[in-house]
């Protein structure tokens, strides 16, 4: 009895910390991260402020809570980016290939974590109170660029990179090319149907990179 009353509990204090995370998503998105306050956010979820700060300290809080809520997906590509035992038969380039493509799909196929990248790039200033969240910690970038020049090293290794291309450049080229489709495309979804076939706007590129078709995923 009193395990099941535990369980109950804990079910329902994640539905309420669901419901704020998801009041926060629309309205910092509808409205902006300044622009909203803690009690907009309450309001929206049709809770007290009392219970959103049962969950969350302050609105920096909040806002990494929705960010950690986001990022597992990619995480999880990352990890097997970075692991050749997760995809076997595939040369780096092709890792990178698949890589690249997984994370534009999933941005265009799930609007919660579109949404998200749009207000952490599109929706917030990074300024008093908001430069103490996870997205101001650099240490991140680093690590993914760090991960995708260690990847273009071991095809420059394999012989599949042009000989002209330098890993570390093309690291941060390929990053703030598909960083920069993801944000115009949230910013103005007319500009260029990116869900429609996103691999077509990240070939050039590739073409660009490597060898012959060495990119290409066998068929």
């Amino acid at each position: 009895m009193v395990e099941s009353m535990a369980r109950k509990t804990k079910e329902e204090a994640e539905k309420t910390r669901c419901q704020l995370l998801d009041a926060a998503e629309q309205l910092f998105w509808e409205r902006g991260v300044i622009r909203t306050s803690l009690e907009d956010i309450a309001r929206h979820a049709g809770l007290t402020r009392g219970a959103l700060y049962w969950h969350f300290d302050n609105k920096v809080d909040l806002f990494n809570g929705m960010c950690d809520r986001a990022f597992p997906p990619f995480e999880h590509m990352m990890a097997e980016l970075m692991n050749p035992a997760c995809t076997p038969g595939l040369n780096p380039a092709q890792r990178l290939w698949r890589h690249s493509n997984g994370v534009l799909r999933l941005v265009m196929d799930e609007p919660r974590i579109a949404r998200v990248i749009g207000i952490i790039n599109l929706r917030c200033e990074y300024v008093g109170e908001m430069e103490q969240s996870h997205v101001m910690d650099r240490c991140w970038l680093q690590e993914k660029l760090g991960n995708m020049r260690q990847v273009l090293a071991e095809a420059d290794s394999a012989g599949l990179l042009r000989p002209e291309v330098d890993p570390v450049s093309a690291a941060a080229s390929l990053h703030a090319m598909i960083f920069g489709l993801i944000c115009n495309w949230l910013f103005n979804p007319d500009v260029y149907d990116l869900s429609c076939c996103p691999e077509k706007f990240l070939t050039p590129f590739f073409v660009g990179l490597f060898l012959q078709d060495s990119w290409l995923p066998p068929r």
